[in-house]
């Protein structure tokens, strides 16, 4: 993640890069800018970044850059045109070359000027566009030249352009490797002259206890404060935080922040009337709760699409305990009256949405059983049932939770981490804990609740990085109002994707993932296998222990443990298993070794049912033009197969030779299957927001009906 460990003396001594180089690299901008539908008479192309089929599109020399690039992708439109990028880049080097030879204390009056000159960059957004507008370009430089004095690093075009592209509101894609921490300082700088403070949303608590402070020296050095959210609840830590220019912290932490702030103004609103004059009257000071937060202002969103986009289909709730809970003999009569369902018979069974619906016989059966106990019931029996038959038919110990210290705790299914602060609702989360043979917790209630798409279009400003955008350019758009732009790596990918390989069962599937790690291990060569599951993780390692290869094993919680193991998984023989996403954002660096071995070898133990994750994971490879490989493998048990009710599984089986491999290519049908999970993953989302809204709207007519009552006023 760093700007330029490779960077020669010869490039360190001029910031000023040849104005050929730059001319190269916006060209380059838009032969990556992925569009969704182009012309028919564009060229194909082989994308070496991944192995997909692209488009290289050529520009008509009647068309202006700036029409060209707003329509060669209509859900990648650039938020400033290719033109205006190399103006840009242009004034931020000439500005920068000026300030590299200031010394401190001009250096700092330089940023004071600036600061006091240009209240606010963020609310005049047009004017920054403009070509004879100097305070962008120069306040980047002004980052730039306070990051080379903090950590002797320099920033490479392709960041700055990514830094442009964040300072004027989008999604910037940029792959692994390329430097995205030290990105985000460019926007952030910009946004906190505005002084309505900077949010900066990473992942999960290491990354934002880490980026703080690999950056927090070069924001001193420009005279801007920088707080961390502390990872437990304490109010007057918190307030100092959000008083800071700049905040890090994980995205669903402001969030919360922001509910316990909705849940403290709620309070303050049902005061019995007359307690302001009462306390006025008798020389009292009114006792109010001060926010956390400030108003929203500025967002910079790591890892974008994890956040905005895959953890938008579940809603921040803030909950609190019940009283009690629920009565064991309830859930275990539950867990029987489940356990004696017939499918198709009592039950119909949709497994790929989890679902469950009762028969009339079915309905009358467990209602039957019910009317034997005499007990009390906190919801419709029905649901208590159906909890219970998810807890044992869909719900999977060390896949969809872990149980650690007699509780259980949920695994989030896109990431693989363990959120032990998370909780499934209504009842489902006991079911399960009775499912597992753990104590049995009270349930929560929820207090106060936001989705993550209306909790982030409450800021004025939202930007966004991940590696991961090409996909979801419409979902950014859609739902936030962000374009999208692709940022060319700084070296050429030499990343060799190989073909995947199909298997009948997953017995065969991991036998075959062993022999392909012993066989790169013995070139020398590091491997990286990628899990879907914990489960599928720990029996890939018993295969390798068995096998007597030494290697490391990464689930569910990122710390700085793990980020250490991740980060010493490029030398040269190492063997490491990790679910697909853990240790994102942490770089697989390589020994010179690896390097000359072939570089890190990179292995899907089975297809995620989101592409994007798929090219995550194998982003781990190749990084910053490093030698790199990536295979993907596949079998008719994964659940991608089983859970889509598609002929794919039968077909594979068929095709199987004796060895148990399919010598066939499944690729198209394993892509087609890929994209129907993606488009009902959308739905979900978008469903989600829609009920967010009609229920915002129902309880706004609610709230006016109250204030209208209360005084006086009746509809």
């Amino acid at each position: 993640m760093h700007a330029s460990d490779h960077t020669s003396r010869a490039d360190c001594a001029n910031p000023l890069e040849p104005q050929a180089r730059r001319g190269r690299l916006l060209w380059q901008v838009i032969r990556f800018t992925h569009g969704e539908q182009q012309s028919q008479s564009i060229p194909q192309y082989r994308d070496p970044s991944f192995g997909m089929l692209s488009q290289e599109p050529s520009a008509p020399n009647s068309m202006s850059l700036l029409t060209f690039a707003t329509r060669i992708g209509p859900h990648a439109s650039r938020p400033a045109s290719s033109r205006q990028n190399r103006l840009l880049l242009d004034a931020i080097h000439r500005e920068w070359e000026a300030v590299s030879t200031q010394d401190t204390a001009q250096f700092a009056a330089t940023f004071a000027e600036l600061r006091a000159v240009v209240p606010t960059l963020r609310s005049r957004p047009k004017s920054i566009l403009r070509r004879s507008n100097p305070w962008l370009p120069r306040c980047l430089a002004l980052t730039a030249e306070a990051v080379h004095r903090t950590t002797g690093k320099r920033y490479y075009d392709v960041q700055l352009l990514g830094g442009l592209i964040l300072a004027h509101g989008g999604i910037a894609e940029m792959q692994t490797g390329e430097g995205k921490t030290l990105t985000t300082l460019l926007p952030a700088v910009a946004f906190a002259l505005s002084g309505g403070g900077v949010h900066i949303a990473t992942t999960n608590s290491y990354l934002a206890q880490r980026d703080c402070e690999e950056l927090r020296p070069a924001f001193e050095l420009l005279g801007l404060t920088v707080g961390l959210l502390p990872p437990e609840h304490d109010d007057a830590a918190k307030r100092e935080a959000y008083l800071r220019d700049v905040t890090f912290g994980t995205g669903y932490d402001f969030g919360f922040d922001f509910l316990r702030d909705q849940l403290t103004q709620r309070a303050q609103s049902r005061r019995p009337l007359g307690t302001k004059f009462l306390a006025r009257l008798y020389g009292r000071s009114e006792r109010r709760h001060t926010l956390l937060q400030r108003p929203p202002a500025c967002a910079i969103v790591d890892e974008a699409d994890s956040v905005l986009i895959d953890e938008g289909a579940m809603p921040l709730i803030l909950s609190g305990s019940a009283a009690s809970p629920p009565i064991p003999a309830l859930l275990h009569l539950a867990a029987q009256t489940a356990a004696e369902l017939a499918p198709e018979v009592d039950i119909t069974i949709d497994a790929a949405r989890r679902r469950i619906d009762f028969t009339p016989t079915g309905w009358q059966k467990i209602h039957a059983i019910l009317s034997q106990h005499q007990l009390p019931l906190a919801r419709p029996w029905n649901v208590y049932v159906e909890n219970a038959y998810r807890a044992a038919q869909f719900l999977h110990r060390d896949v969809d939770y872990v149980v650690r210290e007699d509780a259980v705790h949920i695994v989030d299914p896109q990431t693989g981490r363990i959120h032990s602060e998370r909780n499934w609702r209504d009842g489902l989360h006991q079911a399960v804990e009775w499912q597992a043979q753990v104590t049995i917790t009270p349930e929560r209630v929820s207090n106060a609740r936001v989705t993550r798409q209306r909790y982030f279009q409450r800021y004025t400003t939202l930007a966004g990085m991940t590696g991961t955008a090409r996909g979801v350019e419409l979902e950014f758009r859609h739902f936030f109002g962000l374009s999208t732009t692709s940022i060319p790596t700084h070296r050429p990918c030499q990343r060799e994707h190989r073909n995947d390989r199909c298997f009948a069962t997953g017995s065969a599937r991991d036998a075959a993932i062993v022999a392909e790690v012993e066989a790169e291990r013995s070139h020398g060569r590091p491997v990286l296998v990628g899990t879907r599951t914990i489960r599928h993780s720990l029996a890939l390692a018993d295969r390798l222990l068995d096998m007597g290869i030494p290697h490391s094993v990464l689930n569910g919680v990122q710390d700085e443990a793990e980020a250490a193991i991740i980060g010493s998984a490029g030398r040269s023989g190492a063997v490491t298993i990790a679910t697909n996403m853990a240790g994102r954002g942490t770089d697989i660096q390589l020994d010179d070794a690896a390097k000359n071995a072939g570089g890190l070898h990179v292995i899907a133990a089975e297809h995620h049912p989101s592409r994007r994750v798929d090219r995550q994971l194998a982003g781990r490879a190749g990084r910053q033009g490093d030698p790199g490989s990536y295979r993907a493998f596949i079998s008719a048990d994964d659940d991608l197969i089983t859970q889509s009710r598609s002929e794919l599984g039968r077909r594979l089986i068929a095709a199987a030779d004796l060895s148990g491999e399919v010598r066939r290519d499944f690729s198209a049908a394993i892509k087609s299957l890929q994209q129907q999970f993606e488009h009902d993953a959308y739905q979900n989302r978008r469903q989600l927001v829609e009920r967010d809204n009609w229920l915002d709207e129902v309880l706004e007519s609610l709230a006016a009906t109250d204030r209208r009552t209360s005084t006086g006023v009746l509809p």
